[in-house]
């Protein structure tokens, strides 16, 4: 019982093997994102048996789900940033009081979401493209997802909460046995038993509940370094405020990143038709299946630089936080160059078409040769957050997908045509990259004695993408 016990509790966030604690860390982390990213594509697979209106219906309701799915990222980093920091400061009641309150907050929040969904869900699905024939099905599936809201922010909290006591292996194998439950749920539900999409939305809601008993198992036996409980729950502004200041600008920048990569696909559907959407599609979901790991590594390293930063060790966090910009950058020039180079065969994969082979393998070399820059902007992000600068952490947040990306959006295409949408989004990855990268060394070079304050000299210009005069002063 004592090994099964220690074998499931956080990892030591002040162990001095500070590069394997991160490896130790992120893989896992790394892991579970990957688990997490292949939920809908699994549902596809056995609701592509019922036929296309089926498929379609899913497709076209997971936009609405992802403000679901918004709201508990961005609570989920807010609290796992101010956890951390806490832990690290030998706040752990604190920090308990954090973790219960911000789960407290789940329920009246998926509530409401709840509600909104069942008011307006019909009228979103019509806005995002649900035909006659697929609005009833989206429908019953939107309605079932809904009522499972509440259940979808504790979950997400909860693997946030673990992560930031150092616990990413609890939260992959919890993320890994919902998703096999998932599995074997799917088919029966989906086909077997007749339910069709409904199945589909109770193997999610059924395979999360399992998930949630698990976590209340683990807080309950006390496995972690955090109680968490209703006797604890404070939802007073000092608790509150940190966890807000870092998660709404999360939540907002996941929203502009849906409202970003609408515009790519309006625009590419205006210049070139299905084709080009076509295309463009194939070299986002590349994208994504290239960032889902580095954002996996900086948030289960992000635990490290949130303790150490609590404690205030400067030296530490200045040393894990170039060992995750070295890794983070290593991997991403491998992938993106990987990908440049084959282009062309990786766009065969996806599509028998010449011309959408041709589109296609034109903006995967342009957008991925761009793709190293996504690691500086990652890790800058992550720093940010783990020394509690969310006006800063908002800016470089919004960067790629924000007002970097817009402006180019509006001026390359009529420049380039259809191929200067892949240029707009390769422009608003390397500048963003750019900027990260000039300002991460700066904020590194803390003066002697490790004072609380990250100054970059020399850095006026930069200034002006900000709302200040001068840099955060990290509280």
């Amino acid at each position: 019982m004592r090994t099964g016990r220690r074998a499931l509790a956080p990892a030591d966030l002040s162990d001095p093997r500070l590069k394997r604690l991160i490896v130790r860390l992120a893989v896992p982390a790394v892991i579970g994102l990957s688990i997490n990213a292949a939920h809908h594509t699994v549902n596809a697979v056995f609701l592509g048996m019922l036929g296309p209106e089926a498929l379609a219906a899913v497709t076209i309701s997971i936009p609405a789900l992802m403000l679901i799915a918004a709201i508990g990222e961005g609570l989920g980093v807010g609290s796992a940033a101010a956890i951390g920091r806490l832990l690290g400061a030998g706040k752990r009641a604190t920090a308990s009081a954090t973790a219960s309150t911000v789960l407290a907050l789940a329920l009246p929040l998926g509530a409401m979401l709840t509600i909104l969904v069942l008011i307006f869900g019909d009228h979103l699905l019509v806005v995002l493209g649900a035909t006659p024939a697929s609005l009833p099905f989206a429908g019953v599936y939107l309605r079932l997802m809904a009522f499972g809201a509440v259940l979808t922010l504790l979950q997400i909290l909860c693997d946030f909460i673990a992560i930031s006591e150092g616990n990413t292996r609890f939260s992959m194998w919890t993320l890994l046995s919902g998703f096999s439950l998932n599995i074997v749920l799917d088919p029966i539900l989906i086909l077997w038993t007749g339910f069709g999409v409904a199945g589909a939305a109770l193997a999610t809601i059924i395979s999360r509940v399992a998930v949630l008993v698990v976590y209340a198992l683990y807080f309950r036996r006390r496995v972690g370094r955090l109680r968490v409980g209703p006797g604890l729950v404070r939802p007073i502004r000092s608790l509150l405020v940190p966890v807000f200041a870092i998660g709404l600008p999360t939540t907002l920048t996941s929203l502009v990143t849906g409202a970003a990569f609408a515009l790519v696909y309006a625009m590419a559907a205006e210049l070139g038709g299905d084709d080009a959407v076509a295309a463009i599609g194939i070299a986002m979901r590349i994208l994504l299946l290239g960032t889902l790991p580095l954002i996996g590594f900086v948030l289960g390293a992000q635990a490290v630089l949130s303790f150490a930063y609590g404690r205030r060790d400067f030296a530490r966090l200045s040393e894990a936080t170039r060992f995750m910009a070295a890794a983070t950058f290593g991997a991403a020039v491998v992938y993106g160059l990987g990908i440049a180079a084959f282009a062309d065969q990786v766009a065969g994969f996806f599509t028998a078409d010449p011309h959408v082979r041709a589109l296609a393998a034109g903006a995967l070399a342009v957008i991925h040769l761009a793709f190293p820059f996504t690691a500086p902007r990652l890790v800058l992000l992550v720093f940010l957050q783990a020394t509690a600068r969310p006006r800063l952490a908002a800016m470089v947040s919004l960067a790629p997908q924000g007002y970097l990306l817009i402006p180019a959006l509006l001026l390359l295409p009529v420049w380039f045509g259809p191929e200067g949408i892949a240029l707009a989004v390769a422009a608003g990855i390397a500048l963003a990259g750019l900027l990260a990268g000039l300002l991460l060394p700066q904020m590194l070079r803390a003066p002697a004695g490790g004072a609380e304050r990250f100054q970059p000299s020399g850095m006026r210009i930069i200034r002006a993408f900000f709302w200040s005069s001068r840099f955060e002063r990290p509280s």
